[in-house]
């Protein structure tokens, strides 16, 4: 499990501004002093998505990759009389840099070098060869 330090995990604001914010104490920190590669691309969304924008606010890890979701919107579902539902935005998440991230995602620091597989091409399974492509440039991406 990863934690953050102490600071703001996420943002929850409404047509007001802020109206609620999740933060961490800093307890329970498990090797904050290690560097920490995180890859995203447009499958992360959601919670993975807050972590994402979290991690990289706080500079608590480097993202590699291409943007993520940007799912930015809080949404309440409202079931309707006839049986069908009626979904309203009633806020939205920004990162603890106080960005939006709604149909741009969390922008990584920096792309995957070309040579990286990309989704559909193998990609999980080119890291379990240790002689493969992936981990030889993994170890280029943390001797930055």
């Amino acid at each position: 499990m990863i934690k953050l330090d102490k600071g703001v995990i996420v943002y929850i604001c409404d047509s007001r501004g802020v109206r609620d914010i999740y933060d961490s104490d800093g307890s329970n920190t498990i090797a904050a002093s290690e560097p920490l590669a995180v890859l995203v691309n447009k499958g992360t969304a959601s919670a993975s998505e807050i972590l994402a924008g979290a991690l990289k606010d706080n500079k608590r890890a480097t993202l590699f990759g291409e943007p993520t979701y940007g799912k930015g919107k809080i949404q309440s579902v409202f079931k309707l009389s006839d049986g069908s539902g009626l979904a309203v935005t009633v806020a939205r998440y920004e990162t603890p840099a106080h960005i939006d991230i709604d149909k741009v995602g969390v922008i990584p620091d920096s792309p995957l070098p070309a040579s990286f597989p990309k989704d559909g091409d193998g990609f999980c399974s080119c890291f379990e060869d240790p002689a493969s492509v992936c981990n030889i440039n993994r170890v280029q991406l943390f001797s930055r």
